[in-house]
């Protein structure tokens, strides 16, 4: 879909069909004969064509199902193909490595890498490395406990004000102005996932034990190993994320320490307790002057803006039902763009409850949205259209932070004292992304500890990262059972720290921005334009972004970021 383009089908026009696996399968053995046999690039690159239309038929109609579950997760169809694709995933994962892996070896590969570039056979190299058929099964005991975490997440009721609510419903409640109300709401939270512990510690237990089996029985000593590998780190490795980790200890933590005390002096309180962290402010978060209703209208008008064009792509996802923004009972937690391939058509979820969190979110999914649509035409690979994610949390946390002139058009005259909590919030997000990243190292690298042993090594790095929380004697915090609420730690171990190098990489946008818009967003384009033709460092060093891992980048922007705050 270009940018100009507004001739998409309706949302609700796509028709979902399940894919036949079994033709799948049929194809892909004859494009690995027909691979193996290629004596010219054009002969091979017939047969990766036909391959890669039913790769993308598939991906797309995952996709479709993902998307129409989430929308209504007690939809008993979609239920049932959602266990479809849980099952089939890794077979289908082992397949289109399969035909990578020929690649690989055809007749004329060097002159195919010649003429189409590097990247597919660096993503054809790592895959054979990560998928086997040894591992199918671990692979789709791990994808059924995946969808087993986020069912459980998304059919969480708590009893609060009167109310059923699910997880983003509440929301609202934790961060209100009324000391004890937050108090309650919190109580209500942590007394839910206290009544689950033994269930969600035994789904994460499950998760450890069948990844460190599928690692090692692919050669990894752990599956710290596998899961670098799985996140396509071509580039760096866990040594500079462990020194990456070491510089925002260094150089971040001691800011939100200084926004805890900051924060405990507006709240007037005598000691900031856990239930006070999500209010920075005495009368309360700036929350959105725009009705939740109109998120859409408003989203349009700010992309209108940002790129001096109109209808903005937003406009045109919006009108067409490419959006669902609100949250309501029955809907996944969460928020994402998924990409309808087939159609080149982004899709943004996510569960606005009118906090300050919707406008960063539909900024941020729009981004992702954004550099879907600037890719699509990057490469005849699918594999090769979006880069890897800390570069995908580029193109979505630089919106965010790139938004702020424009923000009067969500907050009016609340605009600055948003910014200023985006900003706060930015910064203390990063020892917390940190914290997850560690914990999921020290998980895998020791995957024989028990759940309670897991609780303790959570307890002991929320002292070293947020020095500042004091939890009293409240049960499901003191024992270290705060990780069990991040989605992520579930379902994608080992990508929380792309957000981290992200947000360092989009603060050096932010900055440039703030002298010069146009440059920054040339630097933005290109990034996103590059699809992901190229690995991490290689792609934002072509936009004129530095490395996250450089120490000096890091105190700049810890210093710009504490001058915006006047800290």
């Amino acid at each position: 879909m270009g940018q100009e383009e507004i001739n998409i089908p309706d949302f609700k026009d796509i028709k979902y069909k399940r894919p036949d696996i079994g033709a799948f399968s049929e194809l892909v053995r004859d494009v690995r004969f027909r691979l193996m046999t290629a004596k010219t690039v054009e002969q091979a690159m017939d047969a990766m064509t036909e391959f890669e239309d039913a790769q993308s038929s598939f991906d797309t109609a995952y996709a479709l199902c993902t998307v129409m579950h989430d929308l209504d997760t007690s939809d008993e169809f979609f239920s049932q193909e959602n266990d479809f694709y849980d099952e089939n995933m890794a077979k289908i994962s082992e397949l289109a490595s399969a035909v990578l892996s020929t690649l690989l070896d055809c007749p004329c590969a060097d002159e195919f890498k010649a003429k189409y570039g590097e990247m597919i056979f660096r993503k054809a190299a790592n895959q054979k490395e990560t998928i086997s058929k040894e591992i199918l099964d671990e692979l789709a005991e791990e994808s059924a406990l995946e969808s087993e975490y986020s069912q459980l997440q998304s059919e969480a009721e708590i009893e609060f004000d009167g109310r059923k609510l699910n997880l983003s419903l509440l929301a609202p409640y934790l961060q209100s102005t009324d000391r004890n109300v937050r108090k309650t709401a919190h109580k209500a939270l942590d007394d839910y996932y206290m009544s689950r512990k033994e269930t969600f510690d035994r789904i994460y237990d499950d998760m450890v034990k069948v990844r460190t089996r599928a690692a090692r029985k692919l050669g990894f000593e752990s599956f710290t190993e596998l899961g670098y590998k799985r996140m396509e780190r071509f580039d760096y490795s866990r040594q500079d994320v462990e020194r990456f980790r070491g510089y925002v200890l260094k150089y971040i933590v001691p800011i939100t320490s200084q926004i805890r005390k900051l924060q405990k002096e507006r709240l007037g309180v005598d000691e900031l307790m856990f239930y006070d962290l999500p209010c920075l402010f005495r009368n309360g978060n700036p929350t959105p002057t725009v009705s939740k209703e109109t998120y859409e209208e408003a989203a349009g008008e700010y992309f209108r803006r940002m790129f001096g064009k109109a209808p903005s792509f937003f406009d045109v996802l919006s009108g067409n039902g490419y959006t669902d923004l609100l949250s309501r009972q029955n809907k996944a937690t969460g928020g994402y763009c998924m990409y309808l391939e087939d159609y080149g058509i982004p899709f943004i979820f996510m569960n606005g409850n009118g906090t300050f969190d919707d406008v960063a979110t539909v900024v941020h999914e729009g981004g992702h949205a954004y550099a879907a649509i600037q890719s699509a035409e990057s490469s005849p690979f699918s594999e090769c259209l979006s880069p890897t994610l800390e570069t995908c949390e580029i193109h979505s946390t630089a919106m965010e932070y790139m938004s702020y002139p424009y923000m009067n058009i969500f907050y009016g005259d609340k605009a600055s004292s948003y910014c200023e909590l985006h900003m706060t919030d930015g910064m203390l997000f990063l020892p917390y992304g940190c914290m997850v990243d560690e914990f999921q190292h020290v998980v895998y690298d020791n995957p024989e500890l028990t759940p309670d042993e897991r609780h303790g090594v959570w307890k002991s790095l929320e002292e070293k990262y947020q020095p500042f929380i004091i939890y009293e004697d409240e049960p499901f915090h003191a024992m270290g059972g705060a990780w069990m609420k991040k989605d992520h730690i579930f379902t994608t171990p080992f990508y929380y720290i792309d957000y981290c190098l992200s947000q360092i990489c989009a603060l050096e946008l932010w900055d440039e921005s703030r002298l010069d818009m146009a440059s920054a967003l040339a630097k933005y384009n290109t990034l996103c334009i590059a699809g992901g033709n190229d690995t991490f460092l290689n792609l934002i060093a072509s936009a004129g972004i530095r490395s996250p891992f450089d120490a000096d980048t890091i105190k700049k922007i810890a210093y710009e970021c504490c001058k915006f705050l006047e800290l």
